[in-house]
């Protein structure tokens, strides 16, 4: 039996956030003894060996949190519980995986690891006024800041094909994050911000 994990958690209003490292090695630590039948046949199914590493991760995560609950997927790929008891997002990086729960009806959640490569990419995902705000001179950090939020709104947002850019803006006021999924309303989303290492940790609440 596999020992169990170390886990680092987070609350915020309604929302908790659970996250261990991604160490796991697919040829000596893979037990499918606690899989449901259904999630054995997806990891069957499932090609690539990162993708089946992510995949019992969480479940592995899931099962040392909420034993009792099943992780299924919407047609769009966002994941809930069959119980329908909280709702849920999850993330996964190569340092890190995790997932969110609340009790509210929505919850975006996101871990993104800081790498150099983010900085040609974001005028792709940046409004004008998103990279004309930034004052810093870490850009890898905080342009992650603004790519994590964005993919937390847009998990919280449950619409394919939002405009990242345009429809989902993200605002730092005196360090305290939020942001706005425009197709849906202009209410002000609160962000939870946290760097955890190398990783910025992003939630709803």
């Amino acid at each position: 039996m596999l020992k169990p994990m170390e886990i680092i958690s987070y609350t915020k209003n309604n929302t908790q956030v659970y996250i261990t490292r991604n160490h796991f090695n697919l040829s000596t630590d893979v037990d499918l003894t606690h899989l449901y039948d259904d999630e054995k046949e997806k990891f069957v199914a499932l090609k690539s060996e990162k993708r089946k590493k992510e995949f019992l991760l969480i479940r592995m995560l899931k099962n040392q949190l909420f034993p009792e609950k099943e992780i299924a997927y919407l047609d769009n790929g966002a994941p809930f519980f069959t119980d329908h008891s909280f709702s849920l997002s999850i993330s996964h990086t190569s340092g890190y995986v995790g997932l969110a729960i609340s009790t509210e009806k929505r919850v975006g959640f996101d871990l993104e690891e800081v790498q150099q490569k983010i900085v040609k990419l974001a005028p792709k995902f940046m409004h004008s006024r998103e990279l004309e705000s930034i004052k810093t001179k870490d850009l890898p950090l905080h342009y992650t800041h603004f790519w994590c939020g964005k993919e937390a709104l847009y998990k919280w947002s449950g619409i394919d094909g939002l405009s990242f850019r345009n429809e989902l803006p993200i605002f730092n006021e005196l360090e305290s994050w939020h942001g706005k999924s425009t197709r849906i309303s202009n209410e002000n989303i609160p962000l939870e911000m946290i760097q955890l290492e190398n990783h910025i940790v992003c939630f709803t609440y």
